[in-house]
């Protein structure tokens, strides 16, 4: 649709124009699945960034502070102040490091969202034969980075995250997973627009085969295509039921029998309201493991129309092998989010 190529333009001029997403992580909101307590040295906060681009000098990175976090401590300041100057972080792409480096400043501001900016430290003139003090700028041209404290970093793991999709998956993920928006008051004529809207297939539970990750949406079939005030005026006056738009993320496993099986991990129903108003989409960013189980985190990127946020969350999985997620962040939060 003509309305949908013009978000995607927004949602691209909104990625290319911040620099780095960045996530700041307590061990404390993290529970291993079988229910261990981690020891009190390991409860320590773990920052992690997703990292999208940095300045041409390589000397300012710059990140988004999820909403999530920013809440539980209370402000961006106290989240900028919990990352000590001179920490050191290597940057990682789907568990694997690729290089490191050293802050020597970090600034917060509001823009587009929580946004941390952090002064790269120059390596000291003893240290310049030292690789892992110089980001070499092939790498902060890599995709998919995340930016992980480096001393929680298991460099002896050989774990591959990430596989290549096969092809023509599409109508799988579909057909497998549009009943799942039902569940969240999509009536059944409507779900045969249900849009993939990302797409990675990562091994998930360590069996070396990948699962499918997608992002999917339902938009709202009578929201108005253009911005004209008048029409949508006509359109916010109608009932919130009928202004509700959908997305979720969405995991696909597939089972002993070779059938594929969709569970949501995310879900977020919106009552549009306000001109050119949408729901977000979402798309898996990252993986990390970072709790020492075998079950990786996941790092999601929530993009709205003049917003990005990031989400993580860690898996549970029960006595029966059914996966449930919850925030990192802030694990009495329900993922089921209705506004």
């Amino acid at each position: 649709m003509p309305f949908r190529q013009s978000k995607n333009k927004i949602h691209c001029s909104i990625a290319t124009s911040l620099v780095i997403l960045g996530i700041a992580i307590g061990l404390n909101a993290c529970v291993s699945p079988n229910n261990d307590k981690k020891p009190e040295a390991d409860k320590k906060p773990i920052p992690i960034f997703l990292f999208i681009q940095s300045s041409p000098d390589g000397k300012t990175i710059e990140g988004i502070v999820p909403s999530d976090l920013v809440e539980q401590f209370g402000s961006l300041d106290r989240v900028i102040q919990s990352i000590p100057v001179g920490s050191k972080f290597a940057l990682m792409q789907f568990g694997k490091p690729l290089g490191m480096f050293q802050v020597s400043a970090v600034r917060g501001s509001d823009a587009f969202g929580a946004i941390a900016s952090f002064k790269v430290q120059a390596p000291a003139e003893s240290d310049k034969n030292q690789p892992t003090k110089i980001l070499d700028p092939a790498i902060l041209r890599q995709p998919n980075l995340t930016i992980v404290a480096s001393d929680h970093i298991n460099t002896a793991s050989d774990r591959t995250y990430f596989f290549n999709c096969p092809s023509k998956i599409q109508p799988l993920i579909l057909e497998k997973s549009r009943n799942l928006f039902l569940k969240l008051g999509a009536n059944q004529a409507s779900t045969s627009q249900v849009a993939i809207a990302s797409l990675v297939c990562a091994d998930i539970d360590g069996d070396n085969q990948p699962e499918i990750i997608a992002g999917l949406r339902l938009d709202n079939p009578i929201r108005p295509a253009g911005f004209d005030p008048q029409v949508w005026k006509e359109f916010l006056s109608r009932s919130a039921l009928e202004r509700q738009e959908y997305s979720m993320l969405v995991m696909l496993r597939k089972s002993a029998n070779g059938d594929w099986t969709s569970e949501p991990i995310l879900t977020h129903t919106r009552a549009l309201s306000y001109i050119n108003d949408s729901v977000s989409s979402y798309a898996l960013y990252g993986i990390q493991e970072i709790n020492g189980d075998r079950y990786p985190e996941i790092i999601v990127q929530e993009i709205g129309l003049n917003s990005l946020d990031v989400r993580v969350f860690t898996p549970t999985v029960d006595t029966q092998g059914k996966w449930q997620w919850r925030s990192y962040y802030q694990n009495q939060r329900s993922l089921n989010i209705v506004q």
